[in-house]
């Protein structure tokens, strides 16, 4: 819904490759039934792995929280990654015109170039939560690195006056085990997204406000970013524009906002 035409047709591509796979195994000569099955579950054991790695909100254990569980009234949920950056704070303007409170996964190496943007996030009561030290993809990094990646950046808030909330997205939403294990221990929840409308690509604002908005339901949590990666001055200004449409579409359909720490 909130995808781009190019990953829309990237999972039909997937599911079709799936199901020819599924096909060509069932059509196999010479081969009895139970290796036919045997092939199967090695596949789908395989697919189940890659998945696992790959899409941010898919865990066969129901680990990732990725959408706002049912509420009486319609609510979704603003989250934005990979800031701070200088565009912050034009963000946290139109946020303030809004009335609305976000959830900002934030780097905190970029929070050490931001500390001022950082403290305002906080000080007007938007949810400060983890999305890491740097940007690194974590999904084959070891329990160690992970462990460090994550220790560094919740240090280097609380250096700058700030406390996050035990919430975590993995760069990319990429992850694997370790982060599993690691984030148990350190007492993180790891959040995915139910929307994802791919800013980062710089459409024009009438894109995005209709990837945001086209068949919204409730619950949903939609991925923005306040900067892109480690880029010092990302160009955010699509969404800047967007964001007040949104934000007045969905109200005009009864949405409500919230922030995942509320969840």
């Amino acid at each position: 819904m909130g995808a781009k035409a190019r990953a829309w047709f990237s999972r039909g591509l997937l599911v079709l490759v799936v199901v020819a796979g599924v096909l060509l195994v069932l059509g196999l000569p010479g081969i009895p039934a139970w290796g036919r099955a045997v092939m199967l579950l090695v596949g789908f054991g395989v697919g189940v792995g890659i998945a696992f790695r790959q899409i941010p909100a898919f865990d066969p254990l129901g680990r990732v929280r990725w959408r706002v569980p049912g509420r009486d009234a319609r609510v979704c949920a603003l989250s934005f990654d990979d800031g701070p950056s200088a565009e912050t704070m034009r963000l946290l303007d139109i946020l303030a015109r809004c009335q609305i409170k976000a959830t900002f996964f934030v780097l905190a190496d970029k929070a050490r170039r931001h500390p001022d943007v950082l403290r305002r996030l906080a000080a007007e009561g938007h949810t400060v939560a983890l999305h890491g030290n740097s940007h690194a993809k974590l999904h084959r990094a070891s329990e160690a690195q992970i462990e460090r990646e994550l220790s560094a950046a919740v240090r280097g808030l609380h250096e700058l006056g700030v406390t996050p909330v035990r919430l975590y997205r993995p760069p990319h939403g990429l992850k694997n085990s370790a982060v599993f294990r690691v984030t148990k221990r350190l007492g993180f929840q790891i959040w995915a997204w139910s929307r994802g409308i791919w800013d980062t690509d710089g459409p024009a604002p009438e894109v995005l406000v209709r990837r945001a908005t086209r068949f919204a339901c409730s619950g949903m949590v939609l991925l923005l970013h306040d900067g892109r990666g480690n880029e010092e001055k990302p160009n955010i200004e699509p969404m800047l524009s967007a964001l007040p449409l949104i934000v007045e579409r969905l109200r005009s359909r009864g949405f409500g906002f919230v922030t995942l720490d509320q969840v």
